[in-house]
């Protein structure tokens, strides 16, 4: 079974013109500029860096930093390895840089990792989250994800996709779409996971509830719709459940709880990267 081991997690700040190397990493390590701006050298050339982008270093690259020469620089950063027997060759596919512009869920990732440098599980989830993410457009998926589980997320996709409505699935759907039995998907999801199959898509529906809360204005009432609940008090129900405040408090908490803490706490993170938009 391949896992994740996070090394170091958390910022530096550079003064202008400062460098760093040469240096070749024994490790992984995602990069991504919170202000001002680098240079990045490595044997594949010289690479621009500035906030909205995600930098991979594979271990063994010989590289070199220049900081930004006019003004401070802040870099989040997160070393990291797989602790089973696989692990990705040169030639894998996997992008070296891609943006993290816009809507992209990476961005609140990365935000929520930096918070969460002592908690090595949680960290682990959230790079892992976070590779998921930034290998996608690639083509490359958690190479851990049982036959069954990438049955189900594509139903779920299938399911969620035309009417953008996160509805909820029966257990039997979702084995009749793995082609297994509903103790056997119940099982694969627990041992993957931690939770079961219908607990799990239900997180995810309130995590996405809890985004929609945050950033748009949305009625409560079209909130609950598009995630799948026809009735507001059973949504404020299970969202209270999950997040400890109402629906309606939640929105208005200056500390409510990130929508994504939700997931990272339960190992769904790489669930929710192919899942949620």
């Amino acid at each position: 079974m391949t896992g994740i081991a996070v090394g170091k997690v958390g910022s530096a700040v550079y003064l202008p013109g400062a460098t760093v190397g040469p240096r070749r990493l024994t490790e992984f390590q995602f990069v991504w500029i919170l202000r001002g701006s680098a240079r990045w050298r490595s044997p594949s050339g010289t690479t621009e860096l500035r906030p909205g982008q995600l930098l991979l270093v594979r271990p063994g690259t010989p590289d070199f930093w220049l900081w930004d020469r006019h003004e401070p620089t802040t870099h989040g950063y997160a070393y990291f390895d797989f602790t089973g027997s696989w692990r990705p060759s040169p030639e894998s596919g996997w992008p070296v840089l891609r943006s993290t512009d816009g809507d992209d869920p990476l961005r609140s990732v990365l935000r929520y990792l930096l918070r969460q440098d002592s908690d090595k599980i949680v960290a682990a989830e959230l790079v892992r989250c976070a590779l998921v993410l930034f290998t996608h457009r690639a083509g490359v998926h958690d190479p851990n994800s049982p036959a069954a589980v990438d049955a189900v997320i594509e139903h779920v996709y299938r399911a969620w996709t035309p009417s953008g409505i996160a509805r909820a699935l029966s257990l039997r759907e979702l084995a009749s779409a793995a082609a297994v039995s509903t103790g056997h998907l119940s099982r694969v999801f627990r041992d993957h996971f931690g939770v079961g199959p219908i607990t799990a898509i239900e997180l995810l529906r309130l995590a996405r509830a809890a985004t929609l809360l945050t950033e748009s204005d949305l009625p409560l009432a079209a909130v609950a719709r598009s995630c799948g609940f026809a009735d507001p008090g059973h949504f404020s129900h299970r969202f209270r459940r999950a997040y400890h405040l109402p629906p309606g408090q939640y929105r208005r908490a200056a500390d409510a709880p990130d929508p994504s803490a939700l997931l990272a706490t339960n190992g769904l993170l790489p669930l929710a990267a192919r899942l949620l938009p």
